[in-house]
């Protein structure tokens, strides 16, 4: 912690005895274990915040948040995951759609091990790696005035071929190239900042409020047996022919701020702005109780065809229950692009999104009540 940062904690100390003993502390009874499924809700706006709100005894009014895709993380038991071999340690497992999360807990923190399945960006290309360093998932104990750093690293090597011709329609493009090579390292600074009242659309609960600065550096690099390994650069004809991929390489900081409660393993509330404080991301605990219950919206069937496409595609859906449904359409930082209702007399719809740029996006079903029921991947390749 800097020496400014301590000196204000001091001065907090000294001047309310009384309302530092009364703040929250975050014990490992928050922690997620195996059988749990939290419920969040992702929101369009930031709900009024106001970043500036920062020490002891603070006020928060979040009634204010757009709410849109409901989100379900259940975390099941690491040794039910197909590639538990890989992670012997990991006790718990994120199975989310296309990719297994693991994860090693501890009586004071939950860190992420590694992760198998398809890519989370193009979701074409098989990746599996384990982490180095420490990638912290949850804490504890947390209190007002504590700070931390962690660092956690990650690399992928892989041959050429696995890069789909959709991706590089010239092939000219690898006619030397080999290999490829991502590497990832990512730095989070914590800092248990203030404390007070959070009131969002549903609850209202007593938090500790963790402001973290995330500095994330990727890097792609190729190899051939012209030149060894070279960093593909900004504007290399590959870099560019891979979309959004290419804009996830580099260094990005986001600011993200954290609200923890002691009776709810859910963040409260957690709001990402970009390294000029735009905002990008926010999602809030719904108002569903944290459950061990199966899901079984999950049984919906959703497709799309042709998929990659061009831009004309089919959404088409099976086992939903009789009622009103929309399909969401967003980029890879979660912002809403389109949107288009529907309801069970027909279980096919068709849109043309050749206006969209080449890449990956996500669609979710909602039902009418604005839950999400599947969310799944689409890739556009507009020449």
């Amino acid at each position: 912690m800097n020496k400014n940062l301590q000196l204000f904690f001091a001065i907090i100390a000294i001047i309310f005895p009384l309302a530092i003993s009364s703040q929250v502390t975050i014990n490992n009874s928050t922690f997620p274990v195996a059988g749990d499924t939290l419920f969040t809700i992702g929101a369009s706006n930031d709900g009024g915040f106001d970043t500036s709100i920062i020490g002891a005894d603070q006020e928060w009014d979040l009634t204010g948040f757009n709410a849109g895709v409901a989100n379900t993380v259940t975390y099941i038991n690491a040794a039910d995951g197909d590639a538990f071999a890989q992670f012997p340690d990991a006790d718990l497992l994120d199975k989310s759609e296309n990719q297994e999360i693991y994860y090693q807990s501890f009586n004071n923190k939950i860190i992420e091990v590694g992760r198998s399945g398809l890519d989370p960006v193009l979701n074409v290309i098989e990746l599996s790696f384990t982490n180095e360093g420490e990638s912290i998932l949850r804490r504890a104990p947390m209190s007002f005035g504590d700070a931390f750093n962690n660092e956690s690293s990650f690399s992928v090597t892989s041959e050429a071929s696995i890069i789909p011709d959709t991706l590089i329609p010239d092939p000219n493009l690898l006619a030397f190239v080999d290999s490829f090579r991502l590497t990832v390292v990512t730095e989070n600074e914590d800092i248990i900042d203030s404390w007070g009242t959070l009131k969002l659309p549903n609850l209202e609960s007593e938090v500790l409020r963790m402001k973290r600065i995330t500095t994330t550096d990727a890097t792609l690099e190729v190899r051939s047996f012209l030149t060894g390994w070279v960093q593909l650069e900004e504007g290399n004809p590959i870099t560019s022919a891979l979309g959004d991929f290419a804009d996830l390489l580099g260094e990005t900081v986001t600011t993200s701020y954290q609200f923890y409660g002691n009776n709810d393993k859910e963040i409260l509330a957690n709001l990402v702005y970009d390294e000029d404080g735009v905002f990008l991301t926010a999602e809030y605990k719904g108002d569903i109780t944290t459950s061990t219950a199966d899901i079984s919206l999950k049984t919906a069937d959703v497709k799309t065809y042709p998929n990659p496409t061009y831009g004309d595609v089919t959404f088409e859906l099976s086992n939903l229950p009789k009622g009103d449904y929309s399909v969401v359409l967003y980029n890879i930082i979660g912002k809403k692009l389109w949107s288009k209702e529907f309801d069970t007399n027909s279980n096919k719809l068709s849109t043309n999104l050749n206006y969209l740029r080449r890449g990956t996006y996500f669609y979710s079903i909602l039902d009418a009540s604005g839950r999400k029921i599947a969310t799944k991947r689409i890739m556009i390749i507009t020449p």
